[in-house]
């Protein structure tokens, strides 16, 4: 059925017609049943009862709360359907003569008696609206209250808070066996991730991809262009990930083995004090309890943490939006510090200009310098591979910098429990909390002064890098130049690495004040024989044909591979006059 429309009672057909209307409300309060047949049935009750009355037009005004807790009252907060049917019926909306139909007067609500009667039930009823259970086909209005079937309404009405309550009871006593059963032994049954099945056990084909989620985010990679990744997988599972279900993996402990217990009450919780009127006193948000070792964990402690750290680093900065080609986010303009993007010409990428100024001209930026694709790939080959060695540091820690880090993320937790034993300590004299909270500042005090020591420690880098780092810093930057481009640059960005490109043609990468200028095109006739270029004061022509990355090399010669690394990147070069003497 469609929202609820109550703008305006001349939009109603009862208005029209001057009959009394029937206003269907339907609710469930379980998300699980959004797929069921509870909706359909109450529905068909609604059309059943309108057959069996033709005195009563059907109103276009509908409401609903779908996956709505009618014990906590959730239907009853702003914005929720039976919210907004009560502000009809106060508005006069909803007249005096109308009937509004509920399956079962559980569906108003499971609140106690007296919540039901004086916030659901009386402001209907006072209004000269009656309420028609289909289930029963009884109608409560003033005078059949009056004349007896208040104390059936009051019977039905604590029938329903008795067996909410008993089921929330025992729903709550039955994870606190499976709290403890996890803490006993280390399983648990209850609602799993889609790399789990409902025993616990990893499903491998899915949480390959789970992992690569996470090493994608912690390289730089930004969450929509993951879920798009891994939509395109081919995966049954993961074909409507999103960027938020990704956001919701990186978060879930349950990818390093945790049970976060509470998690969903806490959500929940959060979730009607957001809906809360002005000026009500929000409800206190419960605790959640991390029972750790309850799953085979899918990502390591150290991706884990190190994904939260970027979650907080990028916190507070401007949302990036990931490149389909790894160049862009690379080259930078000079003037206006936007991107430089790819300019393609009959098909084939031509050349690098300055995003804003090709959108907005000089109105957006002055820079109208383009440069040819093949000299910023020049640059990119001669620079970049003495940055991977500092972008792979992003993603594979020190033992220094391990230690470092799963301190930081304990002591925030400890702070967070020192700040919620403070405030019950300020509410209740209690030796047991006051005992709890020193033992976490001292836990804290701790963490500090080891943080302090670590920080004190400095890993010296080596002047020269070894054959062997220069080697394997080369081989992890041409996998993922073949493999992963995104993936590699997302971590130069992160290292800070870029080319600048200034006026006059001036190319700067980052760390380094002497430019790298390109001087223009050699032509011969309509072909273009190739780039000049000005490094140091020397001027060469590179070649406009860009030489593949090799694909195989043998791993037992390092300097071998260097070599020919290096002169793949050379073979650009064309001696000037080799040029000119074509």
């Amino acid at each position: 059925m469609p929202a609820a429309k109550h703008d305006s009672a001349k939009h109603s057909p009862c208005a029209t017609q001057h009959r009394p209307c029937a206003i269907p409300y339907i609710r469930f309060s379980s998300a699980r049943q959004t797929g069921g047949s509870s909706t359909e049935r109450q529905q068909q009750m609604v059309i059943q009862w309108l057959n069996a009355h033709p005195e009563y037009t059907l109103s276009d005004l509908t409401f609903a709360d779908l996956g709505k807790s009618g014990y906590h009252g959730e239907h009853l907060h702003d914005e929720s359907g039976f919210a907004k049917l009560l502000a009809a019926v106060e508005a006069g909306v909803i007249k005096a003569g109308d009937v509004v139909l509920v399956e079962a007067i559980d569906r108003a609500g499971r609140l106690s008696p007296m919540r039901m009667l004086r916030e659901v039930i009386s402001p209907i009823i006072e209004a000269g609206v009656s309420i028609v259970t289909l289930d029963d086909n009884v109608t409560y209005n003033s005078a059949s209250v009056e004349g007896g079937h208040l104390f059936l309404l009051v019977a039905k009405i604590q029938a329903a808070h008795g067996y909410s309550k008993q089921l929330s009871e025992r729903t709550k006593a039955s994870y606190a066996i499976r709290r403890e059963q996890a803490k006993a032994t280390g399983s648990v049954k209850r609602h799993t991730p889609v790399w789990l099945t409902s025993d616990g056990e990893v499903i491998e084909h899915v949480a390959v991809h789970v992992r690569q989620a996470f090493e994608l985010y912690v390289s730089g990679v930004g969450k929509t262009a993951i879920a798009n990744r891994l939509r395109a997988s081919g995966v049954a599972e993961l074909s409507k990930c999103s960027g938020p279900t990704v956001e919701g993996w990186l978060r879930n402990q349950a990818t390093i083995g945790n049970w976060e217990y509470g998690k969903e009450a806490v959500i929940a919780a959060e979730k009607r004090n957001r809906e809360l009127k002005e000026g009500s006193t929000p409800e206190p948000i419960p605790e959640i309890t991390v029972i750790r070792g309850v799953y085979q964990p899918v990502v390591s402690d150290e991706l884990y943490m190190l994904a939260q750290q970027r979650k907080k680093a990028v916190a507070t900065k401007p949302r990036e939006r990931t490149s389909k080609h790894f160049l862009v986010g690379l080259v930078k303009c000079g003037v206006c510090g936007g991107n430089y993007i790819i300019h393609h010409k009959d098909g084939q990428t031509n050349n690098m200009r300055c995003g804003t100024h090709h959108r907005l001209k000089a109105a957006g930026c002055t820079l109208a310098e383009t440069i040819p694709y093949q000299v910023v790939v020049h640059v990119y080959r001669l620079t970049a591979n003495m940055s991977i060695g500092k972008a792979l540091q992003t993603i594979r820690l020190s033992a220094n910098d391990k230690r470092k880090l799963e301190l930081t993320s304990e002591r925030e937790e400890v702070t967070a429990s020192s700040a919620r034993l403070a405030k019950v300590l300020a509410k209740i004299d209690s030796p047991e909390i006051e005992a709890e909270l020193d033992s976490a500042n001292a836990r804290r005090k701790a963490i500090d002064e080891e943080l302090s020591i670590l920080d004190r420690v400095v890993e010296q880098p080596a002047r020269k890098q070894s054959f062997h780092v220069m080697h394997d810093s080369a081989v992890e930057h041409d996998r993922m130049f073949k493999d992963d481009p995104l993936q590699l640059s997302a971590l130069l960005r992160q290292a800070g690495y870029s080319i600048t490109v200034q006026p006059e043609r001036k190319l700067f990468v980052a760390g380094d004040d002497v430019p790298i200028i390109y001087v223009g095109t050699v032509r011969k006739g309509n072909q273009t024989l190739g780039y000049r270029i000005s490094e140091g004061g020397h001027e060469f022509v590179i070649s406009p044909i860009i030489p593949e990355l090799p694909t195989a090399f043998d791993h037992s010669d390092k300097a071998h591979y260097l070599a020919s690394r290096s002169a793949e990147i050379v073979s650009m070069k064309l001696a000037v006059n080799e040029v000119e003497g074509e």
